[in-house]
């Protein structure tokens, strides 16, 4: 997850002590970071000759940074800024010039925004209420979701899913339920804390059953597809890994509408989610 921020206002970060030779030793170099704006919540940063996933977190009431023996032969200072403690920056890249006595800073990936914000991969296992508990004992399945940022800070999310499920059928003249379920949707992502993260989700589709049944009651069984249209909703709880990744946990119901009835489908799901 990555919140895009303007090279324009990134290039303004650095207030350095100027004046100070930075080459490799035991004297640790401080150095301010000013926010972007009111709103950043906490700063990370690393040195090295590459980027790695090995962070230094420091609050933004007080982003100072301390550099253990930083050599400006070979080593870049890389920094992120995060609005709530969840979503990072693109990452700027300082080099110090013995020379010039001053800082350059260069984005290390572009300042453009991705379409695909993060892939989920998931299994879920939903139990039939009311009237659908006449047609099905349960139903298993698994997705394939898309999350799109919807908006810069990326907690609106709009979302477009593929899914299978299957389970068996209480009917004798029905051989097991298949589906294949297709909808779209929008969610909206909430920090809990640094690593929790909740998101409830809207979403409208269609599900398309897939039934070798003998609906004429003639002895022999065919194969009988047919489309309802669909609700579905949850409530997405996160733990992010680490920046690639984020386990998902969720409660799922599913709503379908047939002729003169209603199918109800509720459970729980969980997956893996990619982010980008």
């Amino acid at each position: 997850m990555t919140v895009k921020v303007r090279t324009v206002a990134c290039t303004a970060l650095l207030l350095l002590f100027s004046g100070i030779s930075v080459f490799a030793s035991n004297t640790p170099l401080r150095l301010l970071i000013k926010p972007v704006s009111d709103r950043v919540q906490s700063i990370r940063f690393q040195t090295g000759v590459e980027e790695t996933d090995r962070w230094a977190l420091v609050p933004a009431s007080n982003p100072l940074l301390v550099l253990e023996a930083f050599d400006s032969s070979k080593d870049r200072l890389f920094v992120q800024q995060s609005l709530d403690k969840q979503s990072w920056s693109s990452s700027y890249e300082y080099r110090y010039s013995p020379s010039d006595k001053r800082w350059t800073v260069t984005p290390t990936e572009a300042d453009s925004s991705s379409l695909v914000e993060s892939l989920d991969l998931k299994l879920y296992n939903l139990y039939p209420l009311s009237k659908s508990s006449t047609y099905y004992s349960y139903v298993i399945g698994a997705g394939l979701k898309m999350n799109m940022a919807l908006n810069k800070q990326e907690t609106l999310l709009g979302y477009a899913e593929a899914a299978y499920s299957m389970g068996p059928s209480k009917s004798d003249w029905v051989d097991t339920m298949q589906a294949v379920n297709l909808s779209v949707g929008i969610g909206y992502r909430f920090a809990i804390t640094d690593k929790l993260q909740m998101t409830p989700e809207l979403g409208y589709g269609v599900v398309v059953h897939l039934l070798n049944a003998d609906f004429d009651q003639d002895g022999t069984k065919t194969f009988e597809p047919f489309v309802d249209q669909q609700i579905r909703l949850s409530l997405n709880l996160g733990y992010e890994l680490n920046d690639s990744y984020t386990l998902l946990i969720a409660p799922l119901g599913v709503v379908f509408f047939e002729k003169n009835t209603i199918g109800t489908l509720l459970g729980i799901q969980t997956g893996l989610r990619f982010n980008f």
